[in-house]
């Protein structure tokens, strides 16, 4: 079952690749990707994934992973605050530690709650969001900043400073990284 619904989540985000000609610009599919099975890790912003209602592929995939999912939060408290904690949480879909290993790059399936700021951070890796469901305001350094919905992307350049604010709806997003930095982590600080 486990191995199943990851099969599904990994299918999903291969439609939302497919579909997104600013991803398959960024990054080729990799052709290296082995099921790895990682401990379930839960997170207190599940609650609010499963009950938001969504039928993009990846939105309802990525719920049904949800329980069995590693999931991640990369911060402290002292850096985001609590409540950000609550409501912020990623899963490693493939990469070096992923449910799928691959060493060609890292692809997060990504949720923040409606109402959080991300503050500002870089890292060495390159990366590019695309929005699944719900909607963010992206600020990048030498960027003008926009509102972006489903199906749009934003890219940040090795070590460019970026930020997001969610307003009404909470954000889900699959990222891609890709480059030198990709075993970093982000640091807070423009």
């Amino acid at each position: 079952m486990k191995n199943t619904v990851f099969e599904n989540a990994l299918t999903a985000a291969r439609g939302a690749y497919d579909a997104s000609p600013a991803l398959q610009r960024f990054a080729r599919w990799p052709d290296d990707l082995r099921y790895h099975e990682k401990e379930a890790q839960i997170i207190p912003a599940l609650r609010q994934i499963k009950r938001w209602s969504n039928p993009h592929p990846l939105h309802t995939a990525t719920q049904d992973i949800s329980s069995y999912g590693n999931w991640k939060r990369t911060y402290t408290e002292e850096e985001v605050g609590f409540g950000f904690l609550q409501d912020y949480g990623y899963i490693e879909l493939y990469g070096p530690d992923g449910h799928y290993h691959s060493l060609q790059g890292r692809a997060y399936i990504a949720y923040w709650g409606r109402g959080l700021y991300y503050p500002w951070h870089h890292h060495e890796a390159e990366e590019i969001y695309l929005v699944i469901s719900g909607s963010g305001y992206f600020e990048s350094e030498g960027q003008d900043p926009a509102l972006l919905t489903s199906g749009q992307t934003r890219r940040h350049h090795s070590n460019q400073p970026h930020a997001l604010t969610l307003r009404q709806e909470p954000i889900l997003a699959l990222v891609l990284w890709r480059g030198d930095g990709m075993n970093g982590l982000p640091l807070m600080g423009a």
